[in-house]
């Protein structure tokens, strides 16, 4: 599995946009490829585009990463439509464990334990990250109504990771407008 860094001039680019514009909803994307596209002037932000070895000039995908610091925040990932269910998410999200390094991988993810409309969904995207080499943190904070699960590429971390991930999202973000509170469950 080749990642590869795609910037605005890159013949890929365009496939980003589509894919990114088609796999997230509108709520989800504070900003539009562009923008991210030039904050990785700026700050430690990168655009990878993912590659299966066999044909490496085949776009199946991307992930937008950020390094913060002690972490990386893996803040988009998505296959392109007729790659999934095919195995290449895996690979990927396992070349970009490899790609961090010591550093560990760091996101969240919409929780499958409360009611709503895409309960399927999300319970799918849950069994794709424990499956791929992901670990649940036993972290849980709520945003725009939504609970939401903090997961990470290691299996043994420390609070102040988890307090860590907190802050950088709060002062990365334009949703967070305050730190939420983190809470564990006692339900599960």
């Amino acid at each position: 599995m080749l990642l590869n860094k795609i910037t605005a001039d890159h013949p890929d680019f365009p496939k980003v946009t589509r894919l990114y514009e088609t796999a997230f909803p509108d709520n989800e994307r504070p900003l539009s490829i562009d923008e991210i596209a030039a904050l990785t002037k700026t700050m430690s932000i990168d655009i990878l585009g993912i590659y299966p070895d066999d044909t490496p000039e085949d776009f199946a995908g991307f992930f937008v990463i950020i390094d913060a610091g002690d972490f990386v925040y893996l803040n988009f990932f998505a296959t392109s439509p007729e790659k999934r269910g095919t195995g290449i998410g895996g690979k990927a999200a396992k070349a970009l464990i490899a790609h961090c390094g010591d550093k560990p991988l760091l996101f969240d993810y919409e929780s499958p334990f409360e009611p709503c409309d895409n309960l399927e969904q999300r319970k799918r995207r849950r069994a794709f990250y424990l499956k791929n080499g992901f670990y649940e943190t036993g972290w849980f904070f709520t945003m725009s109504g939504t609970e939401l699960i903090i997961a990470a590429s290691i299996k043994n971390f420390d609070k102040a990771l988890i307090d860590a991930f907190v802050d950088f999202s709060v002062a990365h973000f334009p949703d967070m407008t305050e730190k939420p509170k983190l809470y564990r469950r006692d339900d599960l």
